[in-house]
């Protein structure tokens, strides 16, 4: 019997971009299943299946049964595969390099013939191909495909957006972070669930970004999932990106990588100069030196393997300060260090084990361009956020049809949020006439930890047609601190001073600053920040995926999910689809499905409530003459609340559900649909996909996806005032007016017999004006058309086309600052407009190209997508509810809807080139590379001016784009890099 490599029938790709799926296994392993015929397609039984990792050599074996099936389960994601058919009286047949897409399964077709002859392997679905078993949409990536990608800061966070169903959050806030944040189907910023290893990587404090990064040489692979996932995800309403890690192998081998973005090729921001800039965010310079390594190989035997990654991060950006006292740039200094160790051990024939510790730390001493502009840099804050993370995972294969996957993980973060002052003092603010506010000195402060536990397992079975996965997890959190992100309490005291009308030198001087007759009022806050947050995410699952004919699989499983830092008790959520092999050659396929998905409330939203209620901050302002004004500058802070000071009216934001708690201060049945609970939102989402191979490599994709999310989460003042009704500009209500319409107010004037003044301020008073609280009347509807022309691997080219039209509608944003209405007494169909992300139309094009002389790789991104809404505001509070509304101004004699502006059209273009020199023999290897990112310079803006005013006409400015970088994606920039690898 002769031994020979088997002809493939379908090409199996290295570095691909295809439909992603799930099967009935941990998102870390992935599932080889298929049948065993001869050449009458008669069921063999009894054949030797055997499959070897290429890198570290693991090896599993299964038999055939009576039907001609095999399963091997549970097999680890990471590296390609050399599998082997042996059966007495057949021709033994073999084939190497097959790539399992983690979380799913590969389904070959084997046919054996007779001693002497040639048998075939036909792979029908793999890592690379047509997918005929789940029915989620999404995108596959390999470590060879991300380290081609131009990546600015080499962050693995910007990956997802090579599919243009994943859109950029950068005009949703938390830039601080230096990572990607993305939107999918409509959801916000936050609702990305990562998975690494087959654990979760969320952080449930505030959901920003992955937990714990990666450096990008430890990725192995990842996968975008952005619709009709399986039930073992959940927690989220956006995209499930799953990654795994890097495992070592029977070779040693090394990288060492150094890497430039130079201040002399790159181009400034638009919109600014170094004379006029309003802000830190005004940066016109940001220059980067990072290192990263890699090590990997055994570790004392063949059956333990060790990688070793790090990566270190030296950023510098340069803010203009335009103040006369200190003229000139400051620059923030940002250090980041990643660093991973994985260690995989095979136990026996049967368990493996891995261990993975991986830290994340960085600081910033400019987080959000707090100095700049008029700020000095008196006024700096470091930001510090260190986080790591511990897992053990272990896989028993009970036998070949039936296995074990259990996670244990351990995350850290200490801290999450951390806001150091530089110069920790009372702050000096002063309005100049001439243009600008003067700001130094700041008492704001943070620092916020979060420990997190996680245990999950999944239990895969196999059986007949049936693929079958049961199992749970609980991540149990326990976080808090003191304040809030950025610092929300003033303990050292604010003065605020009248309206400088002098020359700024004498306005920013200490003669004028301490003059206490030059200030307009005081203000020092009050109170407890102090707090901490348990919370549990808990989930169960049970998937089937039952393949009825060998044309169509059927998905379908339920999730029932529990936080019980919410009050749901009933988040069930069913999965269904299917997959359809219309001519049953793997060319053509249609799937679709539907499915329910809840999103995790962050628990940072305790931060607002614990310092909102009565029994929180609150911060007393006084001006000259009245009880608690400094009677000098020197004098502040004040020791203690002043004696004979009158407590403010406060604004309050109170958690939902705590009618009996909140009764002590004031009863919640006067107020206007106080909620009794607080509920996770949820999202039910349909897609509907043609799948196309058009001709050797190249496949198309074209997909409908809907969503419906309902539950999100409003900010609301349910002791709003009576409504204003606007016909007309320029019509306004006094703050005082509008508070003696507020239920409580009523309820509070009615209980002391006494009558509410609409032109001036009583004494006594009621305690509370705005009571804020979340209400779950959010809505939303997002409508999408995707289409995908993917070549994989070969003949030097891999490339991806994708585009989306999408339509996003709701009446409040999911995860977004500034979420006030027009008025608190209108919030459904009054507020329903374009969401602030609803980017009509998006296209990315990546790839690469291998020159087949020069051995020189090019390839880049272009990104093109139209522009994004704006809300266009009157810029003042015409209905008299200070901080709980936003106000729209009268157009045709109505107020128009929200987020009625647009902005311009964006694109990016951002080229590589690369070549690799051997330096000895092909053993060890220099690559040099050059990116370049938004190549062209265009001014791509995002952010608008939509201050409309009060009068007829717009006023100054309107519609004109914002300047800084939390406005405008960055101007032309490039990255040298060079990497030795052994």
């Amino acid at each position: 019997m002769y031994r020979f490599r088997a002809t493939v029938l379908t090409v199996l790709s290295i570095a691909a971009l295809c439909t992603a799926s799930l099967a009935a296994q941990t998102p870390d392993t992935a599932t080889l299943q298929g049948t065993v015929a001869d050449p009458s397609h008669a069921n063999i039984s009894g054949a030797h299946i055997t499959v070897t990792n290429e890198d570290t050599g693991l090896t599993r074996t299964a038999e055939s049964d009576s039907a001609g099936r095999f399963t091997l389960a549970g097999l680890p994601g990471a590296g390609a595969y050399t599998m082997s058919i042996t059966k007495d009286g057949f021709a033994a047949a073999q084939t190497t390099h097959v790539p399992l897409n983690p979380g799913s399964s590969t389904i070959v077709a084997l046919t054996l013939k007779v001693a002497g002859e040639t048998s075939t392997v036909i792979v029908e679905s793999a890592a690379t191909g047509l997918r005929a078993d789940q029915p989620q949409l999404g995108i596959y990536l390999t470590s060879e495909q991300m380290q081609q990608t131009p990546l600015f800061t080499r962050r693995i966070t910007a990956l997802p957006l090579l599919n243009s169903a994943n859109r950029p959050a950068i005009n949703q806030g938390d830039i601080f972070m230096n990572e990607f944040l993305i939107t999918t189907n409509g959801a916000g910023r936050r609702q990305t669930w990562f998975e690494v290893d087959g654990a979760n990587s969320i952080d449930m404090w505030g959901r920003q970004t992955i937990f714990t990064n990666i450096p990008l040489m430890a990725v192995d692979q990842m996968s975008v999932l952005t619709n009709t996932f399986t039930p073992e995800y959940g927690g989220g309403t956006g995209s499930a990106v799953n990654l795994i890690t890097r495992s070592g192998g029977s070779n040693y081998h090394g990288q060492f990588l150094e890497l430039w973005r130079p201040a002399a090729t790159e181009a400034s921001l638009s919109g600014f100069t170094t004379a006029n800039a309003a802000s830190g965010n005004d940066i016109t310079s940001d220059i980067l030196g990072q290192s990263a390594l890699s090590l990997s190989g055994p570790l004392l035997s063949q059956k333990t393997h060790f990688f070793l990654a790090g990566e270190w991060n030296r950023q510098a950006k340069a803010s203009p300060i335009t103040s006369p006292l200190a003229p000139g740039s400051f620059v923030g200094h940002y250090r980041g260090w990643l660093g991973l160790l994985r260690l995989d051990h095979q136990i026996n024939d049967t368990n493996n084990a891995f261990l993975r510790v991986n830290f994340d730390s960085f600081t910033d001493t400019n987080p959000n361009g707090i100095v700049g502009g008029a700020s000095l840099a008196n006024v700096a804050r470091t930001f510090h956020r260190r986080t790591y993370s511990g897992e053990i995972g272990e896989t028993a294969t009970l036998s070949p049809r039936l296995v074990n996957n259990l996670r244990l993980q351990f995350q850290l973060a200490s801290p999450i949020t951390e806001f150091d002052p530089a110069v920790y003092s009372t702050q000096f603010v002063v309005p100049i006439s001439s243009g600008g506010t003067f700001t130094s000195g700041t008492s704001q402060n943070a620092l916020l930890m979060n420990r997190q536990y996680e245990i999950s397992e999944t239990l895969s079975i196999a059986s007949g047609r049936h693929q079958i996965a049961v199992g749970g997890s609980v991540i149990a959190a326990h976080n808090g601190g003191n304040s809030k992100e950025f610092g929300g309490p003033i303990f050292l005291g604010k003065f605020t001073y009248n309206t400088c009308t002098q020359a700024p030198a004498i306005c920013e001087s200490s003669a004028y600053l301490n003059n206490i007759s030059n200030v307009a009022n005081y203000q020092q806050s009050f109170g407890n920040q102090n707090y901490t947050v348990d919370d549990q995410l808990f989930g169960i699952f049970a998937q089937d995926d039952y393949r009825a004919s060998h044309r169509l699989t059927i998905n379908l499983g339920l999730r029932y999910e529990r936080q019980t830092f919410t009050d749901a008790k009933l988040n069930f959520a069913p999965r269904i689809g299917f997959v359809y092999d219309v001519f049953g050659t793997g060319d053509t396929i249609v799937r679709a499905g539907y499915g329910i998905y809840h999103s995790q409330i962050v628990d940072n939203s305790f931060a607002s409530y614990a310092l909102g209620e009565p029994s929180g901050v609150f911060t007393y302002t006084a001006t000259p003459g009245q009880v608690g004004f400094p009677t000098s500058i020197a004098a502040a802070p004040l020791p203690q609340f002043p004696a004979g000071g009158a407590v403010p009216v406060r604004s309050l934001y109170v958690r939902p559900g705590q009618s009996a708690y909140l009764a002590q201060w004031f009863p919640t049945n006067v107020l206007k649909a106080y909620p009794n609970a607080l509920l996770n939102p949820y999202s039910q989402q349909w897609t509907a996909s043609l799948e196309q191979k058009l001709a050797s490599n190249w496949t198309m994709s074209i997909d409908y996806v809907g969503a419906h999310t309902l539950r999100i989460i409003r900010p609301l003042d349910v002791d709003g005032p009576a409504p204003f009704i606007r016909t007309a500009q320029n019509q306004t209500r006094s703050a005082q007016a509008a508070n003696c319409t507020r239920p409580y107010w009523i309820y509070w004037y009615a209980q002391h017999s006494l009558t509410c003044s609409t032109t001036t301020a009583s004494n006594p008073q009621p305690p509370y004006s705005v009571i804020q609280t979340d209400v779950n009347n959010g809505y939303l509807h997002y409508n999408a058309l995707d289409l995908n022309i993917a070549h994989n691997f070969a003949h030097g080219l891999q490339m991806l086309a994708s585009y989306t039209w999408s339509h996003t509608l709701d009446n409040v944003d999911p995860d977004t600052t500034s979420q006030n209405p027009n008025d608190t007494n209108f919030t459904q169909h009054q507020e329903y407009g374009p969401a602030i992300y609803d980017q009509r139309h998006r296209f990315v094009l990546s790839g690469e190209y291998i020159l087949p002389t020069a051995k020189v790789h090019i390839g880049g991104i272009g990104t093109f997508g139209s522009g994004l809404p704006y809300n266009i505001v009157t810029g003042t509070t015409n209905s008299g509810n200070t901080g709980a509304t936003t106000d729209r101004p009268v157009i045709n004699g109505a107020v128009i809807g929200r987020n009625a502006g647009r902005g311009n059209g964006q694109y990016s273009v951002d080229p590589f080139l690369s070549r690799a020199f051997p330096l000895y023999r092909d053993q060890v290897t220099l690559d040099l590379r050059a990116e370049a990112f938004n190549v062209l310079n265009h001014a791509n803006f995002i952010g608008y001016s939509g201050t409309y005013g009060n009068g007829l006409t717009p006023g100054v400015g309107f519609g004109a784009p914002l300047a800084g970088v939390t406005a405008q994606l960055p101007a032309r920039s490039m990255q040298f890099s060079a990497k030795v690898s052994f």
